[in-house]
């Protein structure tokens, strides 16, 4: 038994939720839980349906064996939260597994359809990413990009005419291939969202959302929650495009907003402002007057060890040259560890010491001093 092994564990127990518990069990996750069985020793194996998914709900540090137990997986969490996915396994799964090609290994007709979920827009980005660097209008293909991404972000819902409205004209994103980065909802289906984390689903009679570490108060009479009206063709962004685009993109936007209201006051100082340079090479591009440029990506993980491993030096080459970058972290994921920031630069090794890590409000501070020190002449 390896990670691989988990990694079958994390794909079999993804398609029996999905399956709503029936047809007991997929294959990756009965021979997943034949090997569990035989290399289990912190408890005692469960001897019924009950008692497994009561064992897989709790961390899995207490029950999973230590040295089995991939990295990139937060063992405060568990495998199942509320006969879903948790969190961290839903993004495991599609952070750590579906961007690997060992999916070749698995044959299972659910399996790759939630591969071609995530990887639906992964292959948009990759075509434009390659017309950017090659087509005689790269800047028609950037802002084409930008109406994509977006749109992604802004409406978690859509129908055929919005699309039809917002994509009719582009030359090179087809209406049809944005339409398959959402399902069609059912009539009658009640469609919820939350203007602070996407589309909401319901269990046990609550709302829920995608990451409860982000948002976990849901209750409808909240201003932020809006139930959506259901119509002829309505449709609801796919629970990978809601967790890899739409949800990382909700600070990236309330970032940008704030960066938009002081660069059009300021503009003599903060001259431009640039989202998803280069086709999404980072999130933000800042150009003062003074002609120096700041480059910006904005994480929003729950753990510091998990981020770490993501952070390496923003691409700088051509028009993406800049003079200082920042990974730039929402504060509420500082104010719900301690020592954040300490534990984060520790554990980047592949993160250069020019490339600062720090909070959302920190990086709006130190814009306006920057503003202020261009107004002051110095």
């Amino acid at each position: 038994m390896g990670s691989n092994e988990f990694d079958n564990l994390i794909l079999g127990l993804a398609e029996f939720v999905r399956r709503d518990g029936r047809y007991l069990y997929p294959e990756l996750l009965r021979h997943a839980l034949n090997k569990l069985a035989l290399e289990l020793t912190a408890v005692t194996y469960p001897r019924t349906l009950t008692g497994l998914l009561a064992l897989l709900e709790k961390p899995v540090k207490t029950w999973y064996p230590g040295r089995l137990l991939p990295k990139e997986f937060d063992s405060d969490f568990g495998l199942l939260y509320e006969w879903g996915l948790s969190e961290e396994a839903s993004r495991y799964l599609y952070e750590e597994l579906l961007e690997k090609t060992k999916l070749s290994e698995f044959a299972t007709t659910l399996t790759k359809q939630i591969a071609i979920e995530n990887f639906q827009f992964q292959r948009i980005l990759e075509r434009l990413q390659e017309l950017y660097n090659n087509d005689s209008d790269p800047e028609r293909v950037q802002q084409e990009y930008v109406l994509l991404r977006l749109f992604l972000i802004e409406n978690p819902y859509t129908t055929p005419a919005q699309l039809r409205k917002i994509f009719s004209k582009t030359r090179h994103i087809d209406i049809q291939e944005v339409g398959e980065l959402y399902d069609e909802c059912e009539e009658n289906e009640p469609c919820w969202n939350c203007d602070r984390c996407g589309p909401l689903f319901k269990k046990y009679g609550k709302l829920r959302g995608i990451k409860p570490s982000a948002c976990n108060d849901h209750r409808q009479n909240l201003p932020f929650i809006r139930q959506i009206t259901w119509k002829q063709g309505l449709r609801r962004l796919k629970f990978g495009i809601h967790l890899r685009i739409c949800l990382p993109g909700i600070p990236e936007m309330r970032l940008f907003k704030v960066l938009e209201e002081l660069q059009s006051k300021y503009s003599d100082q903060l001259c431009t402002i640039h989202l998803y340079p280069g086709i999404d090479r980072y999130d933000l591009q800042l150009r003062f007057c003074d002609q120096s440029t700041w480059a910006v990506d904005i994480k929003d993980y729950r753990s510091p060890y998990n981020l770490a491993l993501k952070l390496t030096p923003l691409f700088g080459e051509g028009d993406l040259h800049y003079d200082e970058s920042f990974y730039v972290i929402p504060i509420q994921r500082l104010q719900q560890r301690e020592n954040y920031l300490e534990i984060l630069r520790e554990q980047a090794t592949k993160l250069p010491s020019s490339t600062h890590p720090l909070s959302d409000a920190v990086f709006e501070e130190r814009v306006i001093h920057k503003i202020e020190q261009l107004r002051e002449g110095k």
